[in-house]
């Protein structure tokens, strides 16, 4: 896997291994932090440019970006150390795979394993994590916590597959796979001076947990060679590499770095980088016996991945009476969990009864859109304007939203609207059926902004969904416990 750096990449940061590390001491993070944002951001420039002109200048280039980054790493990693009661790892000796910890004085204690809530997550993906992007379809969080922690020292979070090519790099080593039982590793950290075992072991739990939950039967995830990365702890937890896969560097007009599932103008990367590793592990018995049988690795073309198709989502009659009542029974789940918190601030000034959907219409489709991702691989689109019920002794919802499926210029797009009785002129609660034919009932539905998933997490409901979704946790993990 070494041939699969840059050698031109390794001789650059070599070179300027004592003006990171001095950086890197400036912004006071770890070197490591600062070397992957450097060689994150060095994909902007072209191949003449990083062979070709000096060390220093080539550095020029990219350290402001790179700095940046790194220091916004710096602003949120204090506060989660503080909640993650890091301070405890000082001295640590040793990770026992019983989740025990052994420390050089005597002195030993156990972490727990467990469910991420949606805010600590938001707060590693989109803080702590060196691309700086959540990924809004996350199904699945955990991570390891220190007696009476509210932050994971550990974290893994699981999307479901939702990109053909990486089901192809399964299905081209012979194996039968169904979209909707493999999870993707999307996301890992680990806070600084944690045990370099406590990552390997937090996989482990956490794909013993998806095997309990009958959630998948395989799990893929990728490293990349060129950040510096060698994919230890994916080894270490049985993961197999399958295939080598292109990476897509983009960047916004800043010049900081941007994945390629977030919106917005960017501007391509100029160098020719090396590929990514897609490893393989098998959840359930059949499937560790079929991830062990694979020989050799595919390669996927440019052309496969930069077309970035999606998987077929699964089929579902969303106007039928089976699926009317489910949309019933999530709004149900989701009443409880309405509050100040989640509600938009226009209804703050007066009190809204428990139950009351007003002002609850955005995070509940939020809500709703992430679920149809999760559940069905659909892309369901969030759209925010308003809802004309064509009644002249009734008041139109003029700040409304809800979810559609299909492109916004076919009038047989899908609505789906879980909090219609926002509207006097609306007894159902929930609405859905095809755009035209709710506008032949006189429901027009009129958008004035429509956003994917990938784009929900820059935007100001997304806060109030986050309430709403560490709420449901709460829930149910009330319910759980005996």
């Amino acid at each position: 896997m070494d041939g699969l750096r840059d050698p031109d990449v390794e001789t650059f940061v070599g070179a300027m291994g004592t003006r990171i590390r001095a950086d890197a001491e400036t912004v006071g993070v770890g070197l490591r932090t600062l070397e992957i944002q450097v060689r994150l951001h060095l994909p902007r420039l072209s191949r003449p440019a990083i062979a070709g002109w000096s060390p220093d200048k080539v550095y020029e280039e990219i350290r402001l970006q790179a700095v940046v980054r790194a220091a916004q790493v710096r602003q949120s990693a204090e506060d989660a150390a503080h909640q993650a009661h890091a301070s405890v790892l000082l001295n640590v000796h040793k990770a026992h795979r019983d989740l025990s910890l052994s420390f050089g004085d005597g002195y030993r204690t156990r972490v727990r394993f467990a469910e991420v809530g949606p805010s600590a997550g938001h707060l590693v993906q989109s803080r702590l994590h060196y691309l700086h992007s959540e990924r809004a379809d996350t199904a699945a969080q955990f991570g390891l916590f220190l007696p009476g922690a509210t932050m994971p020292i550990t974290y893994a979070a699981f999307s479901r597959c939702d990109r053909q090519y990486v089901l192809d790099a399964l299905t081209g080593h012979g194996l039968d796979v169904n979209p909707e039982r493999v999870m993707v590793l999307t996301r890992m950290h680990g806070l600084a001076g944690i045990p370099a075992n406590l990552m390997s072991l937090t996989i482990a739990r956490a794909v013993r947990e998806i095997r309990a939950k009958n959630a998948g039967d395989y799990v893929i995830t990728a490293y990349n060679p060129m950040l510096g990365f060698c994919g230890t702890s994916f080894v270490a937890s049985g993961f197999r590499p399958v295939a080598l896969s292109p990476v897509a560097y983009c960047y916004d007009g800043k010049g900081l770095f941007q994945t390629r599932r977030m919106s917005g103008e960017s501007v391509p990367q100029l160098l020719d980088t090396p590929d990514n590793v897609l490893m393989a592990l098998g959840v359930t018995p059949a499937a560790k016996r079929n991830v062990a049988g694979i020989e050799g690795l595919i390669r996927v073309s440019s052309r496969t991945h930069s077309g970035g198709d999606h998987v077929r989502p699964l089929k579902a009659d969303l106007a039928s009476p089976e699926w009317r009542d489910r949309l019933l029974g999530y709004r149900r789940m989701l009443e409880p969990c309405w509050s100040e918190r989640t509600v938009h601030p226009r209804y703050q000034e007066s009190p809204v009864a428990a139950g009351d959907p007003r002002g609850q219409c955005g995070v509940t489709s939020v809500w709703l859109a992430r679920t149809l991702r999760t559940d069905l691989l659909l892309e369901p689109v969030y759209c925010y304007g308003r809802l004309r019920v064509g009644r002249d002794d009734v008041e139109d919802v003029s700040h409304h939203c809800w979810v559609e499926i299909g492109p916004a210029h076919d009038p047989r797009r899908f609505v789906i609207d879980l909090t219609a009785d926002q509207s006097d002129g609306v007894r159902e609660p929930i609405i859905l059926g095809e755009h035209r034919a709710l506008a032949d009932r006189g429901l027009r539905y009129e958008s004035a902004a429509r956003l994917r998933l990938d784009e929900l997490p820059r935007d100001r409901v997304w806060p109030r969904f986050l309430a709403l979704a560490d709420r449901l946790c709460e829930l149910d993990e009330l319910r759980r416990r005996p």
